[in-house]
């Protein structure tokens, strides 16, 4: 049994991500629980959160070997199994040394997953669909981020602190594992992408994929002579170089992530309960209640760019989305440093979590996984996934060390981070502005513009 609807398709590998993004907001709200328990400083609390990330890094920089190795899709199913062993683990721990293994366990398969999946949606669909079906990930990530505030405020609301402190952050782990367990069953039900199995010279295998997801005969026919052409150019060299116009999408790669990260939006998920408590003046079961809202901004900024991204393109969710994010975010900075304080500020963070999905986040992750020439794909996707975990470790590990300082709670009072995020958003957007549309498409197509750059 194979699925052959590419928006089902599309809904499986959103899954995987579903359940990660689940973990990250079921971290960031039951750390108040792990902390009490393991009776742990405010630097070790940033260290256990930041501790994945470590994971992260060496599952980024392993993922496009073991793409290119053994395929997107198995890359995928056996990242997912790891994962679900450093969930048994961290849900086990006897102590803090513990937690952290399977955290960092967890954080290789993450590494993994992020580097396999927006391959193989990029590689496997249409090109006028290919903006749709990478965006329903998206919509998961979403829903997974209001599925772990959900859960999180019902143990909160429903359940005794101290059980919570003894007991319930190691529901919330077994939660999370049996999601997993389900969605590892549902990525074998996928078909392998035909851009890696013409790499390893299956061809019928390759036409066979194409016109499961393919409609038209003609338009198999030619993909595949367009996939077949690009193969003979890249075998034509025993080692790539990256020169010529490939040097472009690779300065794409490395900027994005940094850019991603400096839009302040793991800060924002890792930290919600703190960020609301402060600028609400809400209680602890509040500040839950308000996360979830997170969530719901998100999953409409997906819905968003799910129906226009193939009609509106790339660019565009691109420019708007990160001019948004720098207004929200200078916005929120004001009234932060101005000290006006009420519950109306956190609404900001809901615009600005809107604008993030439908910029730095949905759109970002399928055009990085677009614009980037086949042959180097997994490499550049793998560095992409590297710098993306080394900058999100240093804001999630910076940012409460920031608003803890000092002098700058004094003088910025609470917005010197939102100060950095915008004025990062304002460069965002004016690169944004020399960048090529890809909507529409052929990933082929798309290394033609690059080589017409400059041959490699």
């Amino acid at each position: 049994m194979r699925t052959k609807n590419i928006y089902a398709v599309g809904s499986i590998v959103g899954a995987a991500g579903f359940i990660f993004v689940y973990d990250s907001a079921n971290l960031g709200s039951s750390v108040k629980y792990l902390s009490q328990y393991y009776n742990l400083s405010s630097s070790m609390v940033g260290l256990v959160v930041a501790i994945s990330l470590l994971g992260n890094f060496f599952g980024s920089l392993t993922g496009g070997y073991l793409s290119d190795k053994i395929g997107r899709k198995k890359t995928m199913i056996k990242g997912s199994l790891v994962g679900l062993v450093g969930l048994i683990i961290s849900g086990l721990s006897w102590n803090i040394l513990s937690f952290c293994l399977g955290r960092i366990i967890l954080g290789y398969s993450i590494g993994l997953v992020f580097v396999a999946a927006p391959m193989y949606i990029t590689e496997i669909s249409p090109a006028d669909k290919r903006g749709q079906v990478g965006t329903i990930r998206q919509i998961l990530l979403a829903l997974g981020l209001m599925a772990g505030y959900t859960v999180n405020f019902i143990f909160e609301k429903m359940f005794l602190l101290s059980w919570n402190i003894h007991f319930g952050w190691r529901y919330l782990i077994l939660i999370e594992s049996v999601l997993l367990l389900c969605i590892i069953l549902l990525l074998s039900l996928l078909y392998e992408t035909p851009r890696w199995l013409m790499m390893k010279n299956r061809d019928d295998d390759a036409k066979q994929v194409l016109s499961v997801f393919i409609k038209s005969e003609e338009r198999v026919k030619l993909v595949y002579s367009q996939m077949d052409e690009n193969r003979s150019l890249n075998s034509e060299k025993n080692k790539i170089k990256i020169r010529g116009g490939l040097i472009y999408p690779i300065l794409i790669c490395i900027a994005f992530p940094i850019f991603r990260q400096l839009s302040g939006v793991n800060a924002v998920t890792y930290y919600a309960q703190k960020i609301f408590a402060e600028i609400s003046n809400g209680g602890s079961t509040l500040a839950y209640f308000q996360s979830i809202f997170i969530g719901l901004s998100e999953l409409i900024g997906a819905i968003v760019v799910v129906l226009f991204a193939d009609k509106l393109g790339r660019k565009v969710f691109l420019g708007i989305g990160a001019f948004g994010m720098f207004v929200s975010e200078a916005i929120l900075f004001y009234f932060l440093y101005k000290s006006k304080i009420s519950i109306e500020l956190s609404y900001l963070v809901y615009v600005y979590n809107f604008f993030y999905i439908i910029s730095a986040g949905a759109m970002l992750t399928v055009y990085l996984s677009e614009v980037v020439p086949t042959i180097v794909r997994s490499k550049g996707i793998a560095l992409t996934g590297i710098l993306n975990w080394v900058f999100d470790g240093i804001v999630i590990y910076s940012f409460p060390l920031l608003n803890a300082n000092i002098y700058l709670s004094e003088k910025f009072h609470g917005g010197f981070s939102f100060l950095i995020f915008s004025i990062s958003m304002l460069i965002f957007f004016i690169v944004i502005l020399f960048l090529p549309e890809t909507k529409n498409k052929t990933l082929e197509d798309i290394e033609s513009y690059w080589r017409k750059k400059g041959d490699w």
